[in-house]
């Protein structure tokens, strides 16, 4: 894809693998750092420790904002515990940083830029003892969670790979327009897709990578999240003969 840099890329993860050789889950900020190279941009956000900071993100990134808990723990829940949406006044997220953090425990919130509303996707790429690193699409959620409605490619992709990715979980249909809402514009996350995979392929330092959710709107394909562990570049066992995915 065009707009990526490769070799600042490869002089991150090396640093960091430099000062812990065995790997590990890079911050939230260095996430971000590391897929700007691919040109995957998270929406903007803002790690803050108290409410005046929290106010003070929110007025330079722009309302409305959502206040976001940084633990693992409250990623992707369903019930939206760890997350408070459509801020829209310091008042507002003056609110919603004290009850996060008291529910949360964890005084380091994040603030972001609420991005454009559309239907929550899931790319990951994880690491397979048979075909090496995979890239895997589904749409957000619980459902597709529980019947495992994803879809997987070897990487690199192509772009008619990745089209293909995108079209064949049995929720892709919510894409292109279900019962009269308007069609997500896939061109947009093809090419969220295309980088993802060029930066697996480029880096196979990268161990595990969740970008959730995507938002795929009529106008774009926006990352509001994504977490990343980086680790020594894996050995495979020898080629025992043909495989394919199912």
């Amino acid at each position: 894809p065009a707009g990526i840099d490769p070799e600042r890329a490869r002089a991150l993860v090396d640093g960091w693998l430099d000062t812990t050789p065995g790997g590990r889950y890079l911050s939230d900020t260095e996430t971000a750092l590391l897929l700007s190279c691919y040109g995957v941009h998270i929406a903007t956000f803002r790690s803050v420790t108290t409410e005046d900071e929290a106010i003070a993100a929110a007025h330079e990134i722009g309302f409305p904002v959502a206040v976001k808990a940084t633990g693992a723990q409250w990623r992707h829940r369903p019930d939206l515990t760890g997350v408070r949406l459509d801020l829209v006044d310091a008042d507002s997220v003056r609110f919603a940083y004290r009850d996060l953090a008291a529910v949360s425990g964890e005084p380091l919130l994040h603030v972001q830029k609420m991005a454009t509303k559309g239907i929550g996707c899931a790319i990951r790429v994880q690491d397979d003892p048979s075909f090496g690193s995979l890239i895997s699409f589904g749409v957000a959620g619980v459902i597709s969670d529980l019947l495992g409605d994803r879809a997987y490619q070897v990487l690199p992709l192509t772009e008619d790979e990745a089209v293909e990715l995108i079209d064949a979980p049995k929720a892709a249909p919510l894409l292109t327009g279900y019962r009269n809402a308007a069609p997500a514009n896939r061109a947009a996350l093809v090419d969220i897709v295309q980088r993802i995979s060029a930066l697996a392929d480029d880096l196979p330092e990268v161990r595990e990578l969740v970008c959730e959710p995507v938002l795929a709107s009529p106008v774009g394909a926006e990352l509001t999240d994504a977490h990343l562990r980086i680790g020594p570049e894996s050995q495979h066992p020898l080629d025992l003969g043909p495989r394919r995915l199912r």
